[in-house]
C-alpha cells in the first residue's frame, strides 16, 4: 500500500470515528423522571408579506407564560410581532436547552422575555440556570432579555409559597450577575390585594392573566426598537 493511499485510509477512519462520536452525542438519552403529561407548544409569528416592519419578541415559560401569551400579543400588536415557546421541560433538562435552540435557529428576536420555575426540582434548578442564560445568550447574542420572576401557588393560611421563593433566590443572582431586566411577576401577585388565583392554586382567574399580560407587555414595550420613519426631515 503506498503512503498516499494509507494516508487517505486512516484519514477516512478518524472521519467515520468522528461522525460515530458525534452521532452518539446527538442522541437522546436522559436519564430523568419527567411528569406524566409532557408537552411543548411553540407559535411563532414573523413580519407578513407586506405588513408593518415590526420587531419579533419571544414569550418563553409554562402554562402561565402561555395563558398570558395572547393577550400580552394583543398588547403589542402595533409594536411587534409575539411567539411563545410553552414547555413543561425544567431548568437541569438538557432537552428544554434543545427546545430553545430549536426556536431561537429559526428567528431573531429583539426581546426575549422568559420565566421557568414552576417545573422540576430545586437541585436540577441550581445546576442548570446558567446553562438556560448561557443557552439564550449563544443562540441569540442581539437581544434584549427580560427574566420574569415565577408565580407563586396558593397555600394554605396564605403562606408564602416557599419552593418558588427558593427558585427565584437562584434565578436572582444569575439575572443580577448577567444584569438583566426583571419582570416582578412573582410580587405583583404575591402583593396584590385581591385573590388571583383559579380553583387550582397554580393558574389564574382572567383577572389574573389580564393584569400579569398587562406587566409583561410594559416592561417589553421600552426594550424594543425605535421604529424606523421613512419620511426625510425638511
Amino acid at each position: 500500500m503506498s503512503n498516499t493511499l494509507l494516508r487517505l485510509t486512516i484519514t477516512a477512519l478518524l472521519i467515520g470515528i468522528a461522525s460515530d462520536a458525534t452521532r452518539s452525542q446527538e442522541l437522546y438519552d436522559y436519564p430523568l423522571k419527567r411528569e406524566a403529561i409532557d408537552w411543548c407548544t411553540i407559535t411563532l409569528k414573523t413580519k407578513p408579506v407586506n405588513g408593518p416592519d415590526l420587531p419579533l419578541v419571544l414569550l418563553i415559560g409554562d402554562s402561565i407564560t402561555v395563558r398570558y401569551a395572547s393577550e400580552v400579543g394583543t398588547a403589542l400588536k402595533d409594536a411587534a410581532y409575539v411567539s411563545v415557546l410553552g414547555t413543561s421541560k425544567a431548568v437541569g433538562d438538557p432537552a428544554l436547552l434543545d427546545e430553545i435552540k430549536l426556536v431561537l435557529r429559526q428567528n431573531h428576536y429583539a426581546v426575549i422575555h422568559f420565566n421557568f420555575g414552576l417545573h422540576g426540582g430545586i437541585p436540577g434548578y441550581r445546576t442548570g440556570f446558567a446553562d438556560v442564560l448561557g443557552t439564550l445568550k449563544q443562540y441569540s447574542p442581539k437581544s434584549k432579555l427580560v427574566w420574569a420572576t415565577t408565580t407563586p401557588c396558593r397555600k394554605q393560611e396564605d403562606g408564602p409559597d416557599v419552593a418558588v421563593q427558593e427558585r427565584n433566590a437562584i434565578a436572582a443572582e444569575h439575572i443580577a450577575k448577567a444584569g438583566i431586566v426583571v419582570d416582578d411577576l412573582y410580587t405583583l401577585v404575591a402583593k396584590h390585594p385581591t385573590k388571583l388565583w383559579d380553583g387550582g392554586g397554580v393558574h389564574y382567574t382572567a383577572e389574573g392573566t389580564k393584569i400579569q399580560s398587562k406587566q409583561v407587555a410594559e416592561s417589553i414595550l421600552p426594550l424594543l426598537p425605535v421604529a424606523k420613519s421613512d419620511s426625510k426631515a425638511p
